[in-house]
C-alpha cells in the first residue's frame, strides 16, 4: 500500500471523512497498518463463510503427503494471518500441520513475482529446481515460479 500511495497516486487517502491525508512517514505507516488490519478482518470473514477448496486439490495433497520422499509446501504472498485462516478453512488444520514447508508473505522480504519465496522453500526442502513442481492460482505467482533459480 505504501508503494501504491507513494508511486501510483502520489498521495495518501484521508483516514476519515474530511480528515487530511497523513503527511509524516509515521502517520502514513499507521494508516497503512490500519487499512491492512481492516482488510484482513474482512477477508477472514469472507473466507470463513464462502471459501471452497478447488476440485482435486485435497486429493492431490493427500496423495503427496502420503508419499515417502515427496515434500509438500505452501508458499503464499498473503499475510500470515490471512493465509493461515484460508489454509485452515480450505485444507484443514491436519493437512497444514503435515506440510514440510510453509512460507507466507511475512516470511520473505520480496513478494511475488520475485521468486524469493519459492527459492527459500526449495532450499528448506533441500531440492534442486528440476526436482520441484509448483501449482499456482495466479499469474503473478506463475511468473514467480517460472523465475525461481
Amino acid at each position: 500500500m505504501n508503494y501504491h500511495f507513494r508511486n501510483k497516486t502520489g498521495t495518501y487517502p484521508t483516514s476519515k471523512g474530511n480528515t487530511p491525508a497523513p503527511t509524516t512517514s509515521e502517520e502514513q505507516q499507521a494508516l497503512v497498518e490500519k487499512v491492512q488490519k481492516f482488510k484482513t478482518q474482512q477477508y477472514k470473514m469472507i473466507v470463513e463463510t464462502e471459501a471452497e477448496t478447488r476440485p482435486g486439490v485435497l486429493a492431490l495433497m493427500d496423495e503427496a503427503l502420503a508419499t515417502d520422499g515427496v515434500g509438500v509446501g505452501v508458499c503464499s504472498a498473503s499475510t500470515k494471518e490471512a493465509a493461515l485462516k484460508t489454509l485452515d478453512v480450505t485444507l484443514g488444520a491436519d493437512r497444514v500441520s503435515k506440510l514440510d514447508v510453509l512460507l507466507l508473505g511475512d516470511d520473505v522480504s520480496e513478494k511475488k513475482p520475485s521468486p524469493m519465496i519459492y527459492n527459500e522453500a526449495r532450499e528448506r526442502l533441500g531440492l534442486s529446481t528440476d526436482q520441484c513442481v509448483v501449482i499456482e492460482d495466479s499469474m503473478v505467482g506463475l511468473r514467480a515460479a517460472r523465475r525461481r533459480i
